[in-house]
């Protein structure tokens, strides 16, 4: 079933239509090494100009965020997480939003190394109520999407807040004890290298 992908690599944004050839975009991504993209519409972000179209063969390592589009995999398949609002650095772009963390991985220094925040995970890491912001020719341009995939190998900062009120819609309950809401994470997948 073909779903939107909107991907951006370090100075490019790319929409197109991509099959979904597993349970949810994020697990396909993690598991190939490169996607084709078929009549992709390629926009330049330095500077203003005409959109490029046609194939594009992308290296998935190319991309720095994905805006995560298509199915949320199996509710039976996720596990409870402590969520934390953070914001992370990938050189043009900044993404900021809710990190899902294991329950028992404690506090977080406010600003940290990256690389010791996401180790362990997929290269694109979901990160949920969340935005992208970016200079698009010299205009600061925000989107807003439900999941936004980063690449954390691309990650060159992260800020992370204390804690993260309770707003969702009631689908998993605060731990007042411990002072962090919890929610249920869908980890489908398989882990790539």
């Amino acid at each position: 079933m073909p779903i939107d992908f909107v991907g951006f690599t370090a100075d490019r944004r790319i929409t197109a239509m991509i099959p979904l050839a597993d349970d949810r975009l994020s697990d396909m991504l993690n598991s190939v090494t490169r996607v084709v993209l078929r009549d992709a519409v390629v926009g330049d972000l330095t500077e203003e100009g005409p959109s490029l179209s046609g194939d594009v063969t992308l290296p998935v390592g190319d991309l720095v965020a994905v805006i995560g589009t298509g199915r949320r995999g199996s509710e039976m398949r996720r596990r409870r997480t402590a969520v934390r609002r953070v914001s992370v650095g990938l050189g043009r772009y900044t993404v900021s939003g809710c990190l899902h963390v294991p329950p028992d991985q404690g506090d977080f220094p406010r600003q940290a190394d990256p690389a010791a925040i996401l180790a362990g995970r997929d290269i694109l890491v979901p990160i949920t109520d969340a935005s992208i912001t970016y200079d698009l020719a010299g205009v600061m341009t925000t989107e807003e999407h439900e999941t936004i995939l980063v690449n954390r190998a691309r990650a060159s900062w992260i800020e992370i807040q204390p804690e993260v009120d309770d707003d969702d819609d009631g689908d998993a309950p605060a731990d007042a004890a411990a002072g962090r809401t919890r929610y249920v994470k869908d980890f489908t997948g398989t882990v790539a290298d």
